[in-house]
């Protein structure tokens, strides 16, 4: 997948986010003077619809406010080794990106805005009944965990400590395969918590699809109930 690039702001020339110099020209960067949007533009908000779907053949669907206005695409790589998807404003500026990793010991999506990687969303692969996904940040610290049914697009996402994040429903939705995100809390960034509602949705709908499951092939089971020790 084309990974988002940020640019010196000086040539244009492509940088690391943890670069100080331009290696071509030899700017000084900082935040001001490096080129590249935040998801933050995007997701300020705390209601948002992701509508599959819209436009089939490239295999992309849209994140619109409770209004139907369009916030970004998702669009997904279709030949990829590994689920891969890139978030995109309606002006064709990349936001972030998310990857599947097939090969990882344990199964995982990384979530990544302009700047780098932002949280991962790991899976605990010895469960003999349902599955248990939960998100880190990219320091590896859990944030968030997932309760209820994901298939049904009927969860929620809770804190360590307990506290309500979002809920995931159709309460809000017509279309066929849409669903709403209802963000409750600020602790974890509104880009993260509708990135996680993908993974864990890719995960639920196309487990077949070549990403790795862990024992036995089981895929996430109907209700999920994540607040139990990890192994």
């Amino acid at each position: 997948m084309e990974r988002f690039q940020l640019q010196c702001s000086s040539c244009g020339k492509p940088i690391s986010p943890n670069d100080r110099f331009c290696t071509s020209c030899g700017a000084k960067l900082g935040d001001a003077q490096t080129s590249g949007t935040s998801p933050g533009s995007a997701f300020s908000g705390n209601e948002y619809i992701i509508e599959q779907k819209i436009v089939a053949m490239r295999d992309t669907f849209g994140i619109k406010d409770r209004n139907g206005n369009l916030l970004a695409y998702v669009k997904r790589k279709i030949v990829s080794w590994g689920p891969q998807f890139w978030f995109e404003s309606p002006d064709g500026t990349r936001l972030g990106e998310m990857h599947g990793k097939v090969l990882a010991v344990r199964p995982t999506f990384e979530i990544h805005d302009s700047q780098g990687l932002v949280a991962v969303v790991k899976k605990k692969v010895l469960k003999l009944l349902g599955s248990e996904w939960w998100l880190e940040d990219n320091s590896g610290k859990e944030i968030a965990r997932i309760k209820g049914n994901v298939m049904a697009h009927d969860f929620s996402m809770y804190s360590p400590s307990g506290a309500e994040l979002a809920r995931i429903h159709k309460k809000w939705v017509t279309i066929r395969d849409s669903y709403g995100i209802e963000v409750l809390g600020r602790e974890v960034d509104p880009y993260i918590m509708v990135a996680y509602s993908i993974a864990m949705d890719h995960a639920q709908w196309k487990a077949g699809e070549g990403f790795a499951l862990g024992v036995g092939g089981i895929g996430l089971g109907g209700m999920i109930d994540d607040f139990g020790p990890k192994r």
